[in-house]
């Protein structure tokens, strides 16, 4: 599995709250020749041997399932064939901003490329810390649109229909002269499939130079997958995460804005408790945390509120803008 997207993701307080960026099309009304535009949904080239042989996968097709708006992305496997060769292998889906200018690649090398595909199918996971080190495939995936900082975090709006147990992932890649300088991703299985839901993935290093962003949806963790997922609304937005710090427990409240759902990921299984309130103190939900706590907002009117936390005798309080 590790092989599988190492070479694929080759083949984004209130006074300091986010400031969003709109991806152009990010919302994905606008479709040209079955195409979203300034996105891409497929591969294509031409893999070179004696002679030049074409080569094109879709993955993507607009649907009026939305989450805003008349039109969406639904994303699913394609089979990437070999022409003339007998190679044919059925990949997951790739959503990837960005036009494609195509790829050029030897036949030896594509053939290598979906034999380790195929032979490491259900082994492993990805390592996250081998992200920055992708090089030799990368002319697969198109390349990113242009930024001059790292964003906080990158979100978008899902709906999932997994097969069995399978699993969506959210890859983005900022690079400075064409090396990677900063990566968030996240692997996301557990998804209501009869709604939306607002995904997040959060850099390391926001605010930290770069010249592009590469943002890569994947439909499926493994191949020959028949999972469909439909993917909307898709933003960057820079600084302003709440990462409140309670003695022993670190993690990250995100979301923020936030639009229905809020979540609490703490690096450590110890327990907490939070409270949501609006700015009067009036208390709107609270719980007791160990681990990831989800804590919905879609009910609440827009506007400013606090969430209160506390563990191990200390407590913090995160401003939380809810859109």
């Amino acid at each position: 599995m590790r092989k599988i997207f190492m070479t694929m993701i080759c083949l984004a307080g209130l006074m300091t709250m986010s400031a969003q960026n709109i991806l152009t099309n990010g919302d994905f009304e606008l479709w040209s020749y079955g195409k979203p535009v300034g996105w891409t949904v497929g591969l294509h080239g031409t893999i070179t041997s004696y002679v030049n042989l074409p080569v094109e996968v879709n993955f993507g097709t607009q649907t009026n399932v939305a989450h805003s708006g008349n039109a969406a992305v639904k994303l699913q496997s394609g089979d990437f064939t070999i022409p003339y060769v007998g190679y044919s292998f059925n990949l997951p889906g790739i959503l990837q901003v960005g036009e494609s200018e195509g790829f050029s690649i030897p036949l030896e090398t594509i053939i290598a490329l979906m034999q380790a595909l195929q032979d490491t199918t259900g082994t492993g996971g990805l390592d996250p810390q081998n992200l920055p080190d992708l090089s030799s495939l990368v002319q697969l995936l198109s390349k990113g649109v242009p930024c001059t900082s790292t964003p906080t975090m990158v979100t978008l709006w899902a709906k999932y229909e997994p097969q069995e147990n399978d699993a969506m992932m959210v890859v983005a890649m900022t690079k400075q002269g064409g090396m990677v300088t900063d990566y968030a991703y996240e692997v996301f299985s557990d998804l209501n499939p009869n709604e939306y839901e607002q995904l997040s993935v959060s850099f390391e290093n926001p605010g930290a130079s770069c010249d592009s962003i590469m943002i890569i949806v994947l439909s499926s963790t493994t191949l020959n997958s028949s999972s469909v997922l439909y993917v909307d609304d898709v933003k960057l937005y820079y600084s302003g995460v709440g990462i409140p710090t309670l003695g022993d427990f670190q993690g990250r409240v995100y979301p923020n804005p936030v639009l229905d759902v809020l979540y609490v990921d703490p690096e450590s299984d110890a327990a907490y408790q939070w409270t949501l309130t609006d700015m009067t103190g009036k208390v709107l939900q609270s719980g007791e945390g160990r681990g990831k706590t989800v804590i919905r907002t879609a009910s609440y009117t827009p506007g400013l509120y606090l969430l209160n936390m506390s563990g191990n005798g200390q407590s913090s309080t995160s401003k939380i803008l809810i859109r």
